[in-house]
């Protein structure tokens, strides 16, 4: 099965909300770091408009799309952070209700993710954390499981370490928080299907200690590391429309992967399953007759595992590829560690294979 790959970023800000710059000089720096769409999500405003294609040289094009990320404004302590995509209407007047707000999406035809759904603290930058609070909801599409400034935040313990990471981010990305990684385990162990996205969280902001003052992050920066790479059947055909509703749809699927692309590029990963005639792709149920071989191919050399609900079942040690047949059903789902600043650094967390019993 011939797959298209489209590598983007879909969780940023202008300042239509809390942001630097605005949606054409967004798009230019995803052109620039290599993106093919972009989804600018402001905070609790839909800006219709700017949606479109953006060519850069060579005839290069990335899409831009616009979202929501909604939140009450009034919870204490502040948190409940909802991506909103697809939805093509103001929805925030329901972020008081998290459940009645995806209940809401879903019926307008969109798909929602719990934003950063863990934080921690960090009082040097702000008091403020901003977890996801209402487990239990149901019905939203999945979790942001990597978000770059989250990850970065918590690196700020002290005004050294806020100084040194300011300048030197990379030594401290490591990969999403393992409570992260619990929660989505949990859930996909109860049955469900919950779909992993990762992305900047831009804003573009500058910074100042002292006599120092540092954009954390540039939004070229923010979009050559943690992105989301959906996985397409059908190539974009350059109606926006059209494209809109291909990207649209393999997010809801789970056709998808997160990868961390600073250390090295990660478009040409691959997770599938067969069993006999069948095979599966991320995001797709496969039922387990005799067993199911799963495989995952990497770009280059790294740390394989295949986990099934938490639990490792099968690694693979510097090596580009893993093979592992299964015999129990559940959700497996690949993680990927790379050498990079001397240390292994979570690179590629794929969406789940669901092995179907009987």
């Amino acid at each position: 099965m011939e797959l298209h790959e489209y590598a983007g970023n879909m969780h940023n800000h202008t300042p239509h909300s809390d942001g630097v710059l605005y949606h054409d000089d967004l798009a230019e720096a995803a052109l620039r770091a290599g993106l093919d769409f972009l989804i600018v999500t402001d905070h609790n405003v839909w800006v219709q408009g700017p949606e479109g294609y953006h060519t850069g040289a060579g005839g290069r094009r990335v899409l831009l799309l616009t979202g929501e990320e909604i939140h009450d404004t009034e919870l204490q302590p502040e948190g409940n952070h909802l991506l909103v995509f697809g939805a093509r209407s103001e929805l925030a007047g329901l972020a008081p209700n998290p459940q009645q707000l995806i209940d809401a999406v879903t019926a307008a035809g969109g798909i929602s993710f719990l934003a950063h759904p863990f934080e921690r603290a960090a009082p040097i930058l702000e008091d403020a954390v901003y977890s996801w609070r209402s487990w239990q909801v149901n019905g939203y599409t999945g979790l942001e499981i990597w978000n770059y400034m989250t990850e970065f935040k918590s690196l700020v313990t002290s005004r050294p370490m806020a100084l040194f990471y300011a300048y030197n981010p990379e030594l401290g990305m490591r990969g999403p928080f393992p409570e992260t990684l619990k929660k989505w385990d949990a859930l996909l162990a109860s049955g469900q299907r919950v779909v992993a996205i990762g992305n900047a969280d831009a804003h573009g902001e500058t910074y100042s200690m002292g006599p120092l003052s540092r954009c954390i992050f540039p939004y070229e920066f923010l979009y050559r590391a943690v992105n989301t790479h959906v996985l397409c059947e059908q190539k974009t055909s350059g109606d926006v429309a059209a494209d809109e509703a291909l990207i649209y749809s393999a997010l809801r699927e789970g056709s998808c992967f997160v990868g961390y692309d600073q250390p090295h590029p990660t478009r040409g990963f691959r997770f599938s399953g067969r069993s006999g005639e069948q095979i599966a792709i991320m995001g797709a149920k496969i039922t387990l007759g005799g067993g199911v071989t799963l495989r995952a191919d990497a770009p280059r050399r790294c740390n394989l595992r295949l986990i099934r609900h938490g639990e490792t079942v099968a690694q693979a040690e510097n090596s580009a590829q893993l093979t592992h047949t299964v015999t129990r059903p559940g959700a497996y789902r690949i993680e990927a560690t790379i050498r990079f600043r001397a240390r292994q650094r979570g690179w590629i967390f794929s969406n789940p294979i669901y092995v179907r019993p009987h």
